[in-house]
């Protein structure tokens, strides 16, 4: 294959916040996520990223859980309402919370809008008061790291009771950022089974959570394929040719990744991968 590129106080007043995200939950400095990794998902969680927030009274803890940006706040702070506001420094949302509430959250994954990644500032008011403020970095950086073909790499998860299983692929994402991203569609360019339609590419949609750490997603269709019921690749006509992976993400760029496939074979294909020199982005497009 090429390869490609708490414990706490009540009160916080004496230390900085710093939230460790992964698969599901944060903690505050002194804790770190669970680092195993989580079978139904493939993924691994990351332990040296986190959300990371000046010295406060008000705020306890900030923590992603599932798709939301978990607050809760200290039992005597008097809030009655919590801004989150951008890197440009728009208001994104804004949670109004009861007199005995100390709990509320903001939505992160999911929303149509564009999420703009960097530093956030949660504001906690009391009617047109500031109470506290607290500074909160939101990154999702994917690149892809890996792709893998079922043929030469058997021992993977792969759903072996599918026919012609051995054609599907596997792409390996890494999330080097401090919340999950969320894969929606991978693109497949000048794959064996784009040629095989006379296509350019092929997408297929996915649902995937990216957690910080890496993530493996496996391809819906059999991207390798080079036949089907009507008709064949003429592998004479080719010879070794490009195929580009782009992962687009809600949150952060789409990273894209090149693979050099060699085609051989005059009745029938037969495929193989050519080492090549790096060529990833994490922005989309060849490097």
């Amino acid at each position: 294959m090429t390869g490609n590129t708490p414990t706490h106080d009540n009160r916080i007043a004496r230390r900085s916040v710093l939230a460790s995200i992964g698969l599901g939950t944060a903690a505050l400095a002194g804790c770190t996520s669970d680092s195993s990794s989580d079978p139904a998902n493939n993924s691994t969680n990351s332990t040296d990223s986190g959300l990371a927030s000046g010295e406060s009274d008000v705020f306890l803890d900030v923590a992603m859980e599932d798709d939301e940006l978990e607050i809760e706040l200290a039992d005597d702070a008097s809030v009655e309402f919590i801004n989150l506001v951008d890197p440009n420094g728009e208001l994104y949302d804004q949670q109004r919370l009861e007199s005995s509430e100390t709990r509320t959250s903001f939505e992160i994954l999911g929303r149509s809008d564009d999420f703009v990644t960097g530093d956030y500032e949660l504001v906690a008011l009391s009617g047109d008061e500031q109470i506290d403020t607290a500074t909160v970095t939101l990154e999702a950086e994917c690149r892809i790291t890996d792709v893998l073909w079922a043929a030469k790499n058997p021992d993977m998860e792969w759903d072996t009771d599918l026919p012609h299983w051995d054609e599907y692929a596997a792409v390996v994402i890494e999330n080097t950022g401090t919340i999950p991203s969320l894969l929606t569609e991978l693109e497949w360019a000048g794959a064996p089974v784009a040629r095989l339609q006379s296509k350019e590419s092929q997408s297929y949609y996915h649902e995937k959570r990216l957690p910080p750490g890496e993530t493996t997603v496996y391809s819906k269709r059999q991207v390798y394929r080079t036949e089907n019921a009507f008709n064949s690749l003429d592998c004479s006509e080719l010879e070794t040719e490009s195929m580009t992976v782009t992962a687009v993400v809600q949150i952060g760029s789409d990273p894209s990744y090149t693979q050099q496939i060699k085609y051989d074979g005059d009745g029938s294909c037969e495929l193989s991968i050519e080492d090549d020199p790096h060529e990833r982005t994490a922005g989309g497009g060849e490097s």
